[in-house]
């Protein structure tokens, strides 16, 4: 009787936060991130710093209540050039102006220069944004998964970067 019960609740509350908002948002904008691997701890050397090392592309976010899904596709160029593609499912929180999200998914890379043509991974992503009324300032770092060594926080290496996104 209370599995019955447990399982009415769940199905009566659910509905509730799916469509607590009575649409979703959808969000387009333009991203930059830093292409070198950022290692957790690890300091950058500004004196190398230079255009190669960045990557500029769109980024595009659909949002249901806590629910967040989202896309990133970035042009690369110099040393290894490509398109990479990112796509992240997962969880937001609202406070205020600050919008503070969770995600993973797969991230697909086309190489035009270099061997393999295509490479595959998944990736976890976590990010801040500001939200000012119709449009949003964000910070995100995006670290690579492995599966077959586990995650390793301490040594996973990342993109860290900002984004700019117009909400409709």
């Amino acid at each position: 009787m209370k599995k019955i019960l447990s399982i009415l609740a769940l199905l009566a509350v659910l509905p509730v936060f799916m469509f607590a908002e009575k649409t979703g948002e959808l969000g387009i904008g333009g991203a930059m991130f830093f292409k070198s691997p950022v290692l957790l701890g690890q300091p950058v050397d500004r004196d190398s710093l230079n255009v190669n090392q960045f990557v500029f592309g769109g980024d595009v976010r659909y949002k249901l209540g806590w629910f967040q899904a989202e896309g990133l596709l970035f042009c690369a160029t110099g040393d290894i050039s490509g398109l990479n593609m990112y796509l992240d499912a997962g969880a937001c929180l609202d406070v205020s102006i600050l919008r503070l999200s969770i995600g993973a998914g797969p991230n697909i890379t086309w190489n035009f220069n270099s061997t393999p043509l295509i490479q595959t991974g998944l990736n976890a992503k976590i990010g801040a944004d500001i939200k000012l009324d119709q449009i949003s300032f964000g910070l995100s770092y995006i670290m690579a998964l492995t599966s077959n060594e586990g995650i390793n926080i301490r040594y996973s290496s990342g993109l860290l970067g900002m984004q700019v996104l117009f909400w409709m």
